[in-house]
């Protein structure tokens, strides 16, 4: 780089050449014989002359002692040392930057490897492409044949164009020269008396100051084919009525970014159906012209920018185009003499998505038929009655039923993402019965949940299914497989023994698998999530409220495991819609995420479907910290938190010491709840003080004063302990739940029946799913968790279906404090999350960038 920290020159040889041009240039020292700049130096001093000697005494050097202690000797040295006995000579080519405007050439060695690139300042461009072209008259891209800037600007009707499609620029409007002249990065491509036209790839010549204009039409000129489209997109506007193919105004030609309409066609079924697969022909739409998918393919393959039709060129960087990369890589060529392709049923779909047109059938009978349902997302027939079951389905779920058959009948897969306390179960319950109703099925059907939900699902089934399905429970220490499974029987088990016994369930077939929860699996590197994936069903299904949990990524890594490949690879996912951290929801393709996964995802909102719901009533409730708390949160901020937020501010790398952040801002959310749970202190906790505590205790005692069940959910388990101590001292009766709890339907049970039981202490991993808690009608979050759609869930253990009582939601927040910073962007990113499934799950170690990680720490 030079003394203005401007690169002057960029080394490209991998070679071990690169170690001796560090040497030649001093960049590098040597040792003894391999001194390569001491000994250029010693070399310099013998050939000098008694007058440079003399000069060198005095201090001074003369031009050519200058010259070759310089970088650009030096540089030159290394490369004709390098080349000596090489076969042929080195060729430098020319090349602009299009995003700083820097010229530069690059030199290549005889092979063809380059070398080295190196910059050349703007009023010295021309000069040195001269003395090239002189050296290399054979280089036709170092030739300097500038078009005059004028010219572009003069081009008349006459003028005779070297182009089979001959686009002239007949005039520009009356000021479209004075705009091209106030262009923003016109001084950015100006290089001397030359102005390099980004959009023709040409160096066009300025007039010299104080020059009479003398530029008249040209009599001829030549611009590449390839350039005729983007130069009439980038200008079409400027250039109003100026365009002409031989003598026909060419205005009327278009640049297609756009598909029109979407048009799959099948000889018969024979060739158009092949199990699950359609052998189908794709055409595109654009204006009155169609191109079939193939023709697209092949353009693409072979690197066009434009794809040349009748009425204009289709734009094949255009981001319709770009997004089906994935789905082309999948479907590789077409079939042999035709244009016909193997398509699944979640190509078509996807082919639909990614254009965001209708796509048009243009077959008749049963494939016509095939294909309208497929598209249209609808099963082939509504569920009707169903014997099997034993309650009755509401509207809603009747239309989620109606989409789970749709799913099977194609050998499909989803996510129902339906609310809490909609039905999810139950939903999936009645698709079970109506496949063995309908005789659909022979191989049994397989439910992986968390442990605490196995007697949640066998008690469903056992309610709304009595004698049409059979749960089998795979749990326990003493587990064994049944020799035999049958149609109708529902293997439930454990994410746990899922991972354990994995080898020995994926060698059974199963109709539908089904994975409850399923946000338990989206670590990808997990065992669980490896044995899920292994695991053999017709269709794969997810049941969660919650199908994002940490960013984008994890709803990618759900899709992976019921619908493998349908999203690509991670690199195309991220390179596509990136990640969301940091993110206003306008920098990436929603709407185009929401099109590609809809008809995989299905999510009721309880606002939404359930008229008779109670009301929900969120109440943010703030506090202040005590002297006691203030003494502590200062004290962890100026130690652990000023040395971990210089770390932050230092990691070059990108590594963040997630650990030690998360130990650090889970202090702090202690020192907010109480100084005695962060002192580990709980037998003394009445020597402290909490701003929060004392909110805590008002609320809990207006609520109880009122008639109501109060159910209180904390993070810390000391915190439910404190909380147990001061109810025992009021008299109030109460029930604790927490991952030690044994018996956890008596637990329920108790509070949900017996009216003396007054408040439900959980902590929110524990009693957040699998439970009704429909007594109580006043929700608490005491500490605010990393993951608000998790509190959502807990919240909706109170406000679900057999819920009377509108429902009062406090969440306790102290100001100033990272409870109140966490608060707010966890807010924000939902915002952004809501538009693709409605639903946001931040986790501390992905869902926080530097910038607001370091926000927390700094406590401003």
């Amino acid at each position: 780089t030079s003394p203005k920290g401007e690169e002057l020159a960029e080394y490209l040889d991998a070679s071990p050449a690169r170690v001796r041009f560090l040497e030649r240039t001093g960049k590098a020292g040597g040792d003894g014989v391999f001194d390569r700049a001491g000994l250029l130096e010693r070399l310099a001093l013998h050939q000098a002359t008694e007058q440079e000697r003399l000069f060198q005494k005095a201090g001074m050097k003369t031009q050519r002692q200058t010259w070759e202690e310089s970088f650009w000797y030096r540089l030159a040295y290394h490369c004709v040392r390098e080349l000596e006995g090489a076969a042929g000579r080195g060729t430098f080519h020319p090349a602009v930057d299009e995003t700083d405007g820097r010229f530069t050439f690059t030199f290549h060695r005889p092979g063809g490897e380059p070398m080295v690139r190196f910059a050349v300042p703007r009023d010295r461009v021309r000069a040195t492409l001269q003395l090239l072209a002189a050296e290399y008259p054979e280089q036709e891209d170092l030739a300097l044949r500038p078009i005059p800037l004028m010219s572009i600007f003069r081009v008349t009707q006459e003028t005779e164009l070297d182009l089979e499609v001959r686009p002239v620029i007949r005039t520009l409007q009356e000021n479209g020269e004075e705009r091209f002249w106030e262009r923003s990065d016109f001084e950015k491509f100006r290089y001397g008396n030359l102005i390099w036209i980004r959009e023709l790839g040409v160096l066009a010549e300025l007039e010299r100051e104080g020059k009479e204009r003398k530029f008249k039409a040209p009599v001829s000129m030549k611009l590449k084919r390839s350039q005729v489209p983007g130069y009439l997109d980038e200008h079409r506007e400027a250039l109003g009525e100026g365009l002409l193919v031989l003598d026909e105004p060419l205005r009327d030609r278009r640049i297609f970014k756009e598909v029109d309409r979407v048009e799959i066609s099948a000889l018969d079924l024979e060739t158009a159906l092949e199990r699950s697969w359609y052998w189908l022909a794709v055409e595109y739409g654009f204006g009155s012209e169609t191109v079939s998918l193939a023709r697209i393919l092949e353009a693409r393959r072979e690197g066009l920018p434009y794809l040349e039709t009748a009425n204009g060129w289709i734009d094949l960087n255009a981001p319709v185009f770009r997004a089906l990369d994935g789905l082309l890589e999948r479907l590789g060529a077409p079939a042999a003499g035709g244009d016909r392709f193997r398509l699944g049923a979640s190509d078509v779909l996807r082919l639909q998505a990614e254009t965001g047109r209708p796509v048009r059938v243009a077959a008749t009978g049963e494939v016509a038929a095939l294909l309208g349902r497929l598209l249209e997302l609808r099963p082939a027939g509504a569920a009707g009655e169903i014997r099997g079951l034993a309650t009755p389905l509401r509207p809603y779920q009747r239309l989620g039923l109606d989409w789970l058959l749709f799913l099977w009948e194609n050998r499909l897969a989803g996510l129902l993402c339906d609310d809490m306390g909609l039905g999810k179960t139950l939903q999936t319950i009645a698709l079970m019965a109506v496949l063995l109703e309908r005789e659909a099925v022979r191989e049994p059907f397989f439910v992986a949940c968390p442990t605490s939900v196995l007697s949640h699902w066998r008690n469903q089934i056992e309610r709304h299914a009595p004698g049409a399905l059979r749960p089998i429970v795979h749990h326990g220490a003493g587990r064994r497989l049944p020799a035999k499974l049958q149609a109708g029987n529902v293997l439930l088990t454990s994410y746990g023994v899922l991972r354990r016994d994995a080898e020995a369930l994926s060698a059974i077939p199963f109709s539908v698998a089904v994975f409850d929860e399923v946000q338990n699996l989206k670590n990808r590197g997990t065992q669980a999530h490896e044995a899920a994936d292994h695991l053999v069903a017709d269709v794969k299904l997810g049941l969660t409220g919650t199908p994002i949990e940490n960013s984008l990524g994890d709803l990618k890594t759900l899709f992976d495991l019921v619908l493998p490949n349908y999203l690509g690879t991670d690199a195309v996912f991220e390179e596509r819609w990136g990640r969301l951290e940091g993110r206003d929801g306008e920098d990436f393709d929603l709407a185009g995420l929401r099109r590609v996964i809809s008809p995989f995802i299905l999510r009721r909102l309880k606002s939404a479907v359930l008229d008779e719901l109670p009301e929900k009533i969120e109440d943010l409730r703030t506090c202040q910290l005590s002297d006691d708390q203030i003494r502590l949160y200062r004290d962890a901020l100026a130690g652990q938190g000023a040395d971990l937020a210089r770390q932050i501010e230092t990691a070059a790398d990108g590594r963040l010491p997630y650990i030690h952040i998360f130990a650090l801002l889970n202090l702090l959310k202690r020192i907010c709840d109480h100084p005695a749970l962060a002192l580990k202190d709980l037998a003394q906790a009445d020597n402290y003080t909490s701003g929060k505590w004392d909110l805590y205790r008002e609320i809990l005692e207006e609520s109880l004063g009122s008639g109501q069940k109060v159910v209180v959910f904390s993070e810390f388990l000391g915190m439910i302990e404190l909380m147990e101590r001061h109810l025992e001292g009021l008299g109030v009766c109460y029930a604790r739940l927490t991952g030690a709890s044994v018996r956890r339907g008596e637990i329920v049970d108790r509070f949900n029946q017996d009216p003396d039981c007054r408040v439900f202490l959980s902590t929110l991993k524990t009693g957040g799913a699998g439970i009704d808690l429909v007594a109580g009608s006043v929700v608490i979050h005491y500490d605010r968790w990393w993951n608000a759609a998790r509190e959502d869930q807990a919240t909706d253990r109170v406000h679900r279906m057999g819920q009377r009582r509108a429902v009062q939601v406090f969440k306790l927040v102290t100001e100033g404090t990272l409870e109140e910073k966490i608060a707010a962007i966890i807010e924000r990113k939902r915002r952004v999350m809501a538009s693709v499934v409605q639903e946001d799950d931040p986790h501390l170690a992905k869902i926080f960038t530097r910038d607001e990680l370091l926000e927390m720490l700094r406590g401003e």
